[in-house]
């Protein structure tokens, strides 16, 4: 027998996954969710074992599934809920599998910004190595071999040796470089993330508006035309983001006070116009809601492809750049450091 103080599960993303291809098979069999989640409720199972334990729990104490499978991740709570809610109401797996999708789709983002982030890493490393380690010891022997004129070694020498014969200094030197690299690094991927944040944003939305508007599997389900058309907004708006949520609650606040027009309705002005029309249409019943739906997902597949256009720029060019203007800086100061000596001396020879 469950205890009512089954502890809450914080699922990875990886284990949620799984969980709600489990739950999708389910409802895809017509299995009921308490006697599935009964055979999930194994040791062997790990920690899909142990959330599926944790749901069936605050389902029998009197809680919806949707807040329950939800309540098992901080992140993607609002996905899930609607994802669960949807799936209840028009009887087909697609929301589970698309909030699975979008999880391994952000999880991909992460891993790709990561491996991206490796090797111009690795390279500032090396280079801030070189300069603070290596260089000053070039330097300071060929300030010993008085190949460099007097009037301009001070400085540049006593620089040099001060690296050479500290060796805390130069790893501070390192650290400091390797740290403002990282940060300037950390600043380019985040706006390969937020800039590409507005066409994703609305890819989603335009996804999970058209998975509620197409028409129902099942028979008994209730169809879209039957809902508030505000909840839907706001269900869809929801798995988007709060910021994202807030930005529409004026558009669903004049539909439920019965605005239908495209200028009545105030729809958020950084929303792509087809967007706007399609909502428009919708509100007004202009159009069927087939042809909305095809509409709307035809959208969003549009807007992640741009989306991710967007951030393979900034994951895959960043790093060349980086590495290409940290090879060429190295180059430069050898070079300096070896041609400019041979310089002094000819001028030397020459006056």
């Amino acid at each position: 027998m469950m205890s009512a103080d089954t502890p809450k599960i914080n699922l990875d993303d990886d284990s949620l996954v799984m969980l709600l291809n489990e739950v999708s098979a389910m409802a895809a069999s017509g299995r009921p969710l308490i006697a599935g989640l009964a055979d999930l409720d194994d040791a062997s199972m790990g920690k899909i074992g142990w959330a599926a334990r944790a749901v069936r729990s605050k389902i029998d104490r009197g809680q919806s599934a949707s807040e329950s499978i939800a309540s098992l991740s901080r992140a993607y709570q609002a996905p899930l809920r609607v994802a669960m809610e949807v799936m209840a109401r028009t009887g087909s797996t697609v929301p589970i599998d698309e909030a699975g999708r979008l999880i391994r789709q952000a999880n991909e983002s992460r891993r790709r910004i990561r491996f991206a982030s490796i090797n111009p890493v690795l390279n500032v490393i090396v280079s801030a190595a070189i300069l603070f380690f290596v260089m000053p010891w070039i330097l300071v022997s060929l300030s010993e071999s008085q190949l460099i004129r007097p009037a301009f070694a001070p400085s540049v020498t006593e620089i040099c040796q001060a690296f050479a014969q500290d060796f805390l200094l130069a790893a501070i030197a390192t650290l400091v470089v390797v740290g403002l690299f990282s940060l300037v690094l950390y600043w380019g991927f985040s706006r390969s993330i937020n800039g590409g944040s507005v066409y994703r944003d609305h890819a989603t939305f335009c996804r999970w508006l058209a998975i509620q508007v197409s028409p129902p599997d099942r028979p008994d389900a209730t169809n879209a035309g039957d809902l508030e058309l505000g909840r839907l907004l706001q269900s869809s708006a929801e798995v988007v983001g709060p910021t994202f949520t807030a930005s529409w609650a004026g558009v669903i606040e004049n539909i439920r006070g019965g605005m239908t027009s495209e200028s009545s309705l105030a729809i958020p002005p950084d929303t792509p116009d087809p967007v706007g029309r399609c909502v428009a249409d919708l509100v007004s019943g202009n159009r069927p809601a087939e042809s909305i739906a095809l509409d709307l997902q035809r959208l969003s597949d549009l807007y992640t492809q741009q989306s991710h256009r967007n951030q393979v720029w900034w994951t895959e060019m960043l790093p060349r750049l980086v590495t290409w203007m940290l090879m060429i800086g190295m180059m430069v100061i050898l070079v300096q450091a070896i041609v400019k000596p041979l310089l002094d001396v000819v001028g030397e020879v020459v006056q």
